[in-house]
């Protein structure tokens, strides 16, 4: 009988180990940033909880007692378990990454996308570290509670704020204490030392992601903008649809849905024009927040904060406007944010006093 040593599938291993890493990692975070849809779907959450399911499984069976033995006498794991660890956590971080950077703006986002950025990229940086059981647990409880904050929003509260941010996390905990029961059971027996820090990892963990809400790095999902634009009229049909007038942007700023500069005559309003997704059944005001830049103080100041109702379901997003007259020229912006000033999206824009000329029309 060929032993593990002396298996080709061994050999294989342990020759291009670094080459099936890389390629279970790639395969997992490929696959799902085709399929990361929304934070409503169905296909979507299923694979999810299947990969978060997946993964704790493989972290137990890779730990238990004929495991380590098998490893203090010099022979690998089972490598089919780590690249299937390798994929589920690439699969996690890659459609929680799609998922999280739909929401709120570039710059706000840009430290917490970033995380998800390097778990990604970072797990081949420390695949040697994937048989220490405290870089896998930390690595799964990110991931558990990043999607813990998608998930119980979306499917149970159906609402947005603080107090829903914090109950997802207990959630999140609460899952932990039965995961880490079971392993405990089976592999820190008597380890009481090791199992402390594990504990005490995973409080910091959620310590450290309740900060960053608080400081408002973390963008407010499930809700994320589709579009925003400045436009110089907005009517609404009897059809629920609206029609627009806007100074179109210059052709090298295609991103763009209105022109930067909006040419104002004294007195004229600007109305603000948005599109926020929110999942079925989730109802929460959205608030535009109307700031003017004060050259002198350096500073942006609040000229008006106007509130709208939105229903979620629409896959284009739930449509609203407000309107502002400007008062001066300059830079003025327009934050799309939730009721605890949560910032979703922005729109920037100079007003420049002048006639204004040929606007061109469109139905939102």
């Amino acid at each position: 009988m060929v032993s593990l040593r002396e298996s080709r599938a061994f050999k294989f291993w342990q020759r291009y180990e670094h080459h099936l890493g890389v390629g279970a990692l790639a395969v997992g975070f490929t696959f799902d940033v085709f399929l990361a849809k929304s934070p409503a779907s169905i296909v979507d959450n299923t694979l999810l909880v299947s990969y978060l399911f997946i993964a704790a499984t493989i972290i137990i069976l890779l730990n238990i007692a004929p495991v380590r033995r098998r490893r203090e006498r010099g022979v690998s794991e089972p490598f089919i378990f780590l690249l299937m660890l390798q994929f589920c956590f690439g699969g996690l971080a890659s459609n929680l990454l799609v998922l999280y950077g739909k929401s709120g703006t570039l710059a706000a986002d840009a430290f917490f996308v970033a995380l998800l950025a390097m778990l990604v990229f970072g797990n081949e940086y420390l695949r040697s570290r994937y048989a220490q059981l405290r870089f896998n647990i930390g690595v799964y409880y990110f991931l558990l509670l990043t999607y813990c904050i998608i998930a119980v929003p979306t499917f149970i509260f159906h609402a947005v704020g603080p107090g829903v941010f914090l109950l997802s996390g207990l959630i999140s905990l609460a899952v932990m204490v039965v995961f880490l029961t079971i392993l405990f059971a089976a592999v820190l027996r008597g380890a009481p030392k090791q199992a402390h820090q594990i504990v005490m990892m995973v409080a910091i963990i959620f310590v450290v992601f309740n900060g960053l809400y608080f400081l408002q790095v973390i963008p407010p999902v499930p809700l994320s903008l589709k579009s925003i634009g400045i436009y110089h009229s907005v009517l609404r049909y009897s059809s629920g649809d609206y029609l627009a007038l806007y100074e179109p942007p210059p052709w090298y700023e295609f991103w763009q849905d209105t022109s930067p500069a909006f040419t104002y005559a004294p007195g004229e309003s600007a109305y603000c024009f948005s599109s926020v997704y929110a999942p079925a059944q989730l109802d929460t005001p959205i608030y535009h927040r109307w700031e003017y830049y004060d050259p002198a103080a350096k500073s942006w100041e609040t000229i008006s904060r106007i509130s709208y109702p939105i229903t979620g379901g629409r896959p284009a997003g739930y449509r609203g406007f407000s309107v502002i007259t400007l008062t001066n020229p300059g830079a003025w912006r327009c934050d799309v944010e939730t009721e605890s000033g949560a910032l979703i999206g922005r729109t920037t824009f100079t007003a420049v006093p002048g006639m204004v000329g040929s606007l061109a029309s469109t139905t939102l």
